[in-house]
C-alpha cells in the first residue's frame, strides 16, 4: 500500500511531466524521479534504444531486448524492474530501474508506485510523439507551398524575409510573379490562424492568386475573383492580402488591398511614406468590391509589403507598429540591409512575411512601340520596323527570326480587327515583342495542314520563340513572345 509520502511524491512527479512534450525530457524527468527513491541505476528506452541514463556505474546496458509489449512492471531478479510505457494500448517505450546489492530487493510497493510512475510518463511520451510528428507535418506542408527565391525580373530588385513564429505554422506568404509585358505581380497575404488549417488554406489561395494573375486579370478583379473562391473554400477563414502590379516601363504601380495593412513607399532620397490604398474587407467575407489605387514607381524608390507579425506588440495600437516599421525604413540603403534592419532574427509570436521591390525601371531607350493600321501592307511594314530597331540594338543575330515571328502575329491580327494594331519590343535580358490588338478572342495553337492558311502563325511561334503567351487585356488582347539575348548583345551598340 502506498502511504502519504509515496502519494506525494507520485503527484509531485506527475505534474513535472505532465508539464513537458519533448519524450526526451520525460525519459530524463522520469530516471531523474526514481533514482535515488526507488533504484540506484534506471534508464529509459524507446524505440530499442536508451533515450536517458542515470547509471552511474554502468549496470544497464545500452540497449535493452525485454518485451514492450509487455503489459505490467515485471520483477527479473529482485533487484531489476522492467516497467512498460503504454499509453492508449500502445508500446511507447519501456524503464528498467536496478538496484545495487547492498540495498533491499523492489517489493509489491516499490511495483505499484512504478507502475503508477509509468502512465503519465507514457502518456506524455506518446502526446508529445504526436505532437512533433503534427509540427514536422506542417513544416514539410509549408516548405511545399512556401514560396522560394523569387525570380530575377528586369525592372526591379528583391528581398524578402519569412520568419515562422515560434514552433508554429502559419498561413503567411508572398509571391513575385512575372506578366506579360515585363509588369510584375507581387502579393503578400495572411490567412488568420495557425496550424494544418490556415497552412493549408495559405496553399490553397497562393495557387488561387497564381492563377488568377496568370490571366493578367485587373488587381481588383484578382481580389474579387480570390474572395470568392475563398468563401467556397472555407467559410470561417479570414485572409488579408495586399496585390501590387508594377509597370517598369510607364514606371506606375497598382494597388489593391482586402483588409490588409498599408504598404510604406520609400521615395530615392530615403523618405518613407505609409500609403493609403482602399482598404476593402478582408477575403471570405464577400461584403463590398474591391478599388485600386495607381501610384508613380520612381527609379530607386522601394515599396515594403508586410504582414502584421512584424508590428504588432500586445497590447499596443498597430498604427504605432506601423509607424515604427516606417521610421526604421528610413534612409538611403542597400535593399537587403533594409531588410535586415526592420526584422528581428529571433521568432516572434507571430509569423514575419516582409516583400521589399526597389523599382530601376526599363529605360526608354529599350522600349520601341508601333501602331499600325490593319492593312495588307502591315506585316510589311512590322517587318521594317523590327529589322532597323534590332540592327540600332545591336541584336542583329535576332533579326530574321524576330522579324518572322513579328509578321506573322500581325498577319493574324489584320484579319480580325478593323481597328489599328500595337507592336511593341523591349530589351532586358531577352527580347519581348507584343502584338495587341482589339478583338477578344484568344488564339488557339494547332498543327496546320499541307494547304491550310490559319495557324501557320503560332505554330512558328511556338517552335521558335524561348516563351509566348497570350492574355486579355483592357479593350482586346495582347499575344507575345520572347527570344534570348545573347551576353555578347547584352547592352547593344
Amino acid at each position: 500500500m502506498i502511504d502519504t509520502e509515496g502519494l506525494a511524491f507520485l503527484g509531485d512527479t506527475a505534474r513535472a511531466i505532465g508539464d513537458c512534450l519533448d519524450p526526451e525530457q520525460v525519459a530524463r524527468l522520469l530516471c531523474e524521479a526514481a533514482v535515488p527513491r526507488l533504484a540506484d541505476a534506471a534508464s529509459v528506452y524507446l524505440d530499442g534504444g536508451a533515450v536517458h541514463r542515470l547509471d552511474p556505474r554502468g549496470r544497464l546496458p545500452s540497449r535493452w531486448s525485454g518485451d514492450l509489449a509487455a503489459t505490467v512492471p515485471e520483477l527479473v531478479g529482485g533487484r531489476l524492474l522492467t516497467v512498460p510505457l503504454r499509453a492508449y494500448g500502445e508500446a511507447v517505450g519501456c524503464a528498467v530501474l536496478a538496484r545495487d546489492r547492498e540495498r533491499d530487493e523492489f517489493d509489491q510497493d516499490d511495483v505499484l508506485i512504478a507502475g503508477q510512475l509509468a502512465v503519465p510518463a507514457a502518456l506524455t511520451i506518446f502526446h508529445g510523439r504526436l505532437h512533433r510528428q503534427q509540427l514536422e507535418t506542417l513544416e514539410i506542408l509549408q516548405r511545399g507551398i512556401r514560396p522560394g527565391q523569387p525570380p530575377s525580373l528586369p525592372g526591379l530588385e528583391i528581398a524578402f524575409r519569412y520568419q515562422p513564429a515560434a514552433a508554429r505554422v502559419g498561413g503567411d506568404w508572398f509571391d513575385v510573379i512575372p506578366l506579360p509585358g515585363s509588369r510584375v505581380a507581387l502579393v503578400v497575404g495572411d490567412v488568420m490562424g495557425h496550424g494544418l488549417d490556415a497552412a493549408a488554406i495559405m496553399g490553397q489561395l497562393r495557387i488561387a492568386v497564381q492563377t488568377l494573375a496568370s490571366l493578367d486579370l485587373p488587381a481588383e478583379q484578382v481580389l474579387q475573383s480570390l474572395d470568392e473562391m475563398a468563401q467556397r473554400l472555407a467559410a470561417q477563414t479570414i485572409t488579408t492580402c495586399v496585390y501590387c502590379v508594377y509597370d517598369p516601363v510607364l514606371r506606375r504601380c497598382t494597388i489593391a488591398s482586402a483588409g490588409h495593412l498599408p504598404p510604406i513607399l520609400v521615395s530615392a532620397d530615403g523618405k518613407a511614406e505609409v500609403l493609403a490604398p482602399p482598404a476593402g474587407t478582408p477575403i471570405g467575407l464577400g461584403r463590398n468590391a474591391f478599388e485600386t489605387v495607381e501610384i508613380a514607381a520612381d527609379d530607386d524608390s522601394m515599396l515594403v509589403l508586410y504582414t502584421d507579425g512584424l508590428v504588432e506588440e500586445r497590447g499596443e495600437d498597430i498604427g504605432v507598429g506601423v509607424e515604427r516599421l516606417r521610421r526604421g525604413l528610413s534612409g538611403v540603403r542597400p535593399i537587403e540591409e533594409v531588410c535586415d534592419g526592420v526584422v528581428p532574427d529571433a521568432p516572434m509570436r507571430d509569423d514575419v512575411t516582409m516583400l521589399a521591390i526597389r523599382f530601376t525601371g526599363i529605360p526608354s531607350e529599350n522600349v520601341a512601340q508601333w501602331l499600325l493600321e490593319p492593312l495588307a501592307q502591315a506585316p510589311s511594314r512590322a517587318r521594317t520596323l523590327v529589322r532597323r530597331t534590332l540592327a540600332a540594338w545591336g541584336l542583329h543575330t535576332m533579326i530574321h527570326t524576330a522579324e518572322l515571328l513579328v509578321s506573322e502575329l500581325v498577319t493574324n491580327a489584320v484579319r480580325v480587327t478593323p481597328r489599328p494594331i500595337t507592336v511593341r519590343l523591349l530589351r532586358t535580358d531577352s527580347l519581348l515583342c507584343e502584338v495587341s490588338d482589339d478583338d477578344h478572342r484568344l488564339p488557339r495553337l494547332r498543327e496546320p495542314g499541307g494547304h491550310d492558311e490559319d495557324g501557320r502563325g503560332l505554330f512558328l511561334v511556338n517552335h521558335l520563340a524561348e516563351r509566348w503567351g497570350t492574355s486579355r487585356v483592357a479593350g482586346g488582347k495582347t499575344v507575345w513572345f520572347s527570344l534570348p539575348v545573347k551576353a555578347a548583345e547584352r547592352g547593344g551598340s
